[in-house]
């Protein structure tokens, strides 16, 4: 693998692990598993200090640090001014997550602009 192409998978992972740690903060800003959607607040609920949302905030606080290592590995092996274009793949990610584990409703305009941030990541990469 290449040095930029490192760079970009490092990006990915950055930006997929900055979703992450937007869905826990998320979680432990509403007061624990509650929020989730009810499969993933049945599994949540066998935890019991999932409960909680000082586990999910500090879960999301350590998912910020392990994205801004990746970030700063990606930053060592692409420009600038192209790995910071490509963070707002984080909009992805957190628009498909917030569906999946938290049952928000994204809809047809907002999923449009989900698919033009990918073609727009696709024109920066390429």
């Amino acid at each position: 693998m290449s040095g930029s192409s490192t760079g970009l998978a490092l990006v990915v992972a950055a930006m997929a692990v900055e979703s992450v740690a937007q869905l826990l903060l998320k979680v432990g800003a509403t007061g624990g598993a509650a929020c989730l959607a009810p499969p993933y607040r049945a599994r949540a609920a066998r935890i019991a200090t999932l409960g909680r949302p000082a586990p999910w905030i500090t879960l999301g606080v350590g998912a910020y640090c392990l994205e801004v290592f990746l970030y700063t590995l990606a930053l060592h092996r692409l420009d600038v001014s192209v790995a910071f274009p490509l963070g707002s793949l984080c909009f992805v990610g957190v628009a498909l997550l917030s569906r999946v584990f938290l049952g928000e409703v994204v809809g047809r305009t907002r999923f449009a602009g989900v698919a033009l941030i990918i073609l727009g990541s696709a024109f920066l990469a390429w």
